[in-house]
């Protein structure tokens, strides 16, 4: 696909403000549109005398795509919603690979200063490789907004690689992994995020460390975007027991208590001496805990204790006489323990 009028302005109006070399490589395949792509990089670097580009051929049926640095794929021809946030990576790119270790420490790299606090915080707070993959489009409007605010990433967390795929020119990629709307990022098998996204959100997922928890307000955030699966998953994945989730399971918000309660039965179901393990965290805030929540605690007793929790639910059960709705979920609470006599 030839470049069009506005994309050469575009083009032009860049290099004005573009001084340094920028190194960038193009690997094609034996995949038929390995040629578009070779199109387009021979267009652009007729336009941009800058970019020094480095053609690799490979015979493979993998996707073509262009690489930018260390951290960006490009499984698409840039166009549309993916054309500028493509130049800002390509002049981020060409500031750094001139830069000496030197400059790097007095200067930073362009974009950093943009990036918000608790973004940079996680992001260089990454060491184990992680790949994100963000499907788009052309004629997306929010895909921009998403690719420009994961411009600066992966200069910042040299451990992150962002890989970026076309579902218009790759469409069976796309069906392949259940894409059904633009933007949509996913990391892993287990994580997908759709649409508006604040990518601090993805980064608390991301940039969390193996033996470490999520805060509360990271998991809040991933229930009331209807993920208590993923959130189950990396609860059963952790090998200790996450401090914070009580503070999730007795949240004001009962849609929030709700997805906790989901999440405690799927680790109930999968490893329920973990998931015993958060019902005394709870206990300690039950006398300072609303009713409502307090009743909350009672049903998730039940869903992961055992008989040794009946003497509790009986003593909270005596002490909520007056409510008529406590007993009943405490007695409701003792005929599941009661057949649980050990987990």
């Amino acid at each position: 696909m030839p470049l069009d009028e506005h994309e050469k302005r575009a083009i032009l109006a860049w290099i004005a403000h573009v001084a340094d070399t920028i190194p960038l490589v193009l690997e094609t395949t034996r995949d038929r549109r390995s040629a578009a792509l070779q199109a387009f990089a021979r267009d652009l670097t007729a336009l941009a005398p800058q970019i020094a580009l480095d053609h690799v051929s490979r015979e493979t049926d993998d996707l073509p795509g262009f690489f930018l640095g260390h951290g960006w794929i490009w499984h698409a021809i840039p166009a549309g919603a993916e054309f500028r946030p493509f130049l800002e990576i390509l002049a981020v790119l060409g500031e750094q690979s001139t830069l000496t270790e030197k400059a790097m420490g007095s200067r930073g790299v362009r974009l950093n200063p943009h990036v918000p606090s608790e973004l940079m915080e996680l992001l260089q707070n990454l060491q184990t490789p992680q790949e994100l993959e963000v499907f788009t489009t052309p004629q997306c409007p929010h895909c921009a907004h998403m690719l420009l605010e994961l411009v600066p990433a992966p200069f910042v967390a040299s451990s992150l690689v962002i890989r970026v795929i076309d579902a218009a020119l790759f469409p069976e990629r796309a069906k392949e992994a259940g894409i059904r709307s633009v933007p949509t990022v996913l990391f892993g098998k287990d994580f997908r995020w759709t649409g508006r996204v604040d990518i601090t959100h993805i980064f608390e997922v991301v940039c969390r460390k193996d033996h470490t928890g999520l805060s509360s307000a990271a998991a809040i955030r991933l229930l009331k975007e209807g993920k208590a699966p993923e959130l189950a998953r990396l609860i059963l994945a952790s090998p200790t027991t996450w401090t914070d989730f009580a503070a999730v399971l007795t949240h004001p918000d009962w849609s929030v208590r709700l997805g906790a309660l989901v999440v405690l039965e799927e680790l109930s179901e999968k490893d329920p001496k973990k998931a015993g393990e958060y019902l005394p965290p709870l206990w300690e805030k039950m006398e300072a805990l609303p009713p409502a929540v307090q009743g909350d605690v009672i049903y998730a007793t039940g869903i992961v204790g055992d008989a040794s929790w009946k003497a509790r639910v009986l003593q909270w059960a005596q002490q909520n006489a007056h409510d008529p709705e406590l007993v009943e979920a405490a007695e409701e609470t003792l005929k599941k323990l009661q057949a649980y006599p050990c987990r």
